[in-house]
């Protein structure tokens, strides 16, 4: 097994860097309510090789959803706020208010030279807690001017410890308005994002890459599929949210060709493969899709958990719409209940008894 994070699962992933690109543009527009027209040019805008595709509407919905639950944006709680394909769509959605800017201080501008590239900082409507952000952004760029080795590209947090003292300062600067194509980007601090690692093994010679959301099923079926793997090339362990990013490294694995994804039924086992995909999505990877026969074989066990909370049913729509359309009702069912199914009540000795689950890999 290569490139483990432990067994314990992964902490919920920053804001993505598809998902910041869009908070930036729409939030960019005067208008804090953003119609589906606008909602669409955005996404055009932030990703540009997705958009048009058969795996745009999935990629946007799961940015939009992923937005919301970073508060950036306020997505319709009524059905006639969204449309009828699948996933659903919101026909508007609210941007939360931005902080009125300032009225720029002379005493505040007039004493900074702004390096090249922050020279739109001196034409711009920008909040004092901006400016002071881009001040401290100006300085690390003359101090380094020259400098190869201090501008050689580096991973985001060490670059955001080093100008700010705070690691995770520029995770949360990603998704704000001074992050956009035209204005700052990580480029401009000789910065990258790295996704978490991506534990797997190899098991055969096939071009599908199996992901198992939870440690414990990720090694029965691997064990399952040593020497019997028919096309299934790779098991990866997903740890949880970090597969959200660490789906990036897939790229890296010779000969794949398909990404199957096997977690929970529940919230966090649905949204996690939908966010994975627009990683997928944005490296020209194949699209994450869903282990059908793994999932029937859950939904046919039907061992009920509890959940945190039942999940607002239509929620549970555009959840469940990433699964296999044979099982979606069920799976609806489940989260609207407050009840979850873990993926390791298809364990060994099932799996071993019925062969069914590995039809489709």
């Amino acid at each position: 097994m290569n490139d483990g994070r432990g067994d314990g699962e992964a902490e919920r992933q920053v804001l993505s860097e598809s998902a910041a690109c869009l908070s930036a543009i729409l939030n960019s527009a005067a208008e804090r309510r953003a119609e589906q027209a606008a909602i669409l040019a955005a996404f055009v805008q932030a990703c540009p090789g997705t958009a048009g595709t058969t795996q745009g509407r999935p990629v946007l919905s799961a940015l939009l959803d992923e937005l919301a639950d970073h508060n950036l944006v306020e997505l319709p709680r009524g059905r006639d706020g969204w449309d009828d394909a699948q996933p659903p769509l919101p026909r508007w959605l609210r941007l939360p208010l931005s902080p009125k800017p300032k009225n720029r201080s002379v005493r505040a501008t007039a004493s900074v030279v702004w390096r090249r590239e922050l020279s739109w900082a001196g034409t711009d409507q920008l909040t004092t807690t901006q400016i002071e952000v881009l001040k401290t952004i100006n300085r690390w760029l003359r101090d380094t001017d020259g400098d190869d080795d201090r501008r050689t590209a580096v991973p985001m947090r060490e670059r955001s410890l080093e100008i700010f003292g705070d690691e995770k300062r520029l995770d949360a600067l990603t998704a704000t308005t001074l992050f956009t194509p035209d204005r700052l980007t990580l480029a401009t601090m000789f910065a990258e994002r790295i996704p978490p690692p991506l534990a797997y093994e190899r098991v055969g010679d096939g071009g599908i890459v199996l992901v198992i959301e939870n440690s414990d099923t990720f090694k029965t079926i691997s064990s399952l599929l040593t020497g019997n793997c028919g096309q299934v090339g790779y098991v990866a362990f997903g740890a949880g949210h970090a597969f959200e990013a660490s789906a990036a490294h897939i790229r890296k694995l010779a000969g794949v060709t398909d990404i199957a994804y096997y977690g929970d039924i529940d919230d966090d086992g649905l949204t996690i493969p939908q966010r994975a995909n627009v990683s997928a999505a944005a490296l020209g990877l194949p699209p994450v899709r869903p282990a059908a026969n793994l999932y029937r074989l859950l939904i046919q066990e039907d061992v009920r958990g509890l959940a945190p909370k039942p999940v607002d049913p239509l929620v549970a729509e555009r959840r469940v719409s990433w699964l296999p359309i044979t099982v979606r009702r069920q799976a609806a069912d489940v989260l609207v209940a407050g009840r979850r199914l873990a993926q390791e009540a298809t364990g060994t000795v099932l799996l071993r008894r019925d062969d069914s689950w590995r039809n489709g890999l």
